[in-house]
């Protein structure tokens, strides 16, 4: 009797397709699970890379991806390629601007472009109250306020002296 093939869960599924159409587990994850902008980073990464290891899921990455290249779509990794070739040439013919341009568009391309600043506000666009009580929040409003100082916390400057 043959072994019958285990299926994916519909979010491993999307997972899996969001991460052959963006290239970015992190954001894959974000999406397939429908997952809050402010969800901790950390977090996310680390369950992106177990879903990227997922004796289940892995293979059908590599099985869409091989579609994907079949089909001739177009995908991230073929953009990479393409970028990569054209830097190379850039970088062949000593032209520094188009090889600069050329790695700008893969920074892009796989995400690591994230902004150095962010900027915080309190409700409706007005400044974050400096004192508040914590004993009449829910553990909802807690886990928020956690997330939102996590997020502050690990902004380059931030706790530094001049």
């Amino acid at each position: 009797m043959a072994k019958k093939r285990e299926q994916l869960t519909p979010k491993q599924e999307a997972f899996a397709v969001f991460y052959v159409q963006l290239g970015n587990a992190a954001e894959a994850y974000r999406r397939a699970f429908e997952k809050d902008p402010d969800a901790r980073d950390s977090w996310i990464y680390v369950e992106a890379y177990q879903l990227l290891e997922h004796p289940k899921v892995a293979p059908r990455i590599k099985q869409l991806q091989e579609a994907a290249k079949k089909a001739g779509q177009y995908t991230v990794e073929k953009a990479a390629e393409e970028l990569e070739d054209a830097r190379q040439l850039a970088h062949q013919e000593g032209q520094a601007g188009p090889a600069v341009s050329a790695v700008n568009a893969k920074i892009k391309l796989y995400g690591i472009d994230k902004p150095s600043r962010v900027e915080v506000s309190g409700p409706n666009g007005a400044p974050i109250p400096t004192s508040f009580k914590l004993a009449g929040l829910s553990d909802e409003e807690l886990a928020q306020l956690e997330r939102l100082t996590d997020k502050v916390r690990n902004q380059p400057g931030v706790g530094e002296e001049d």
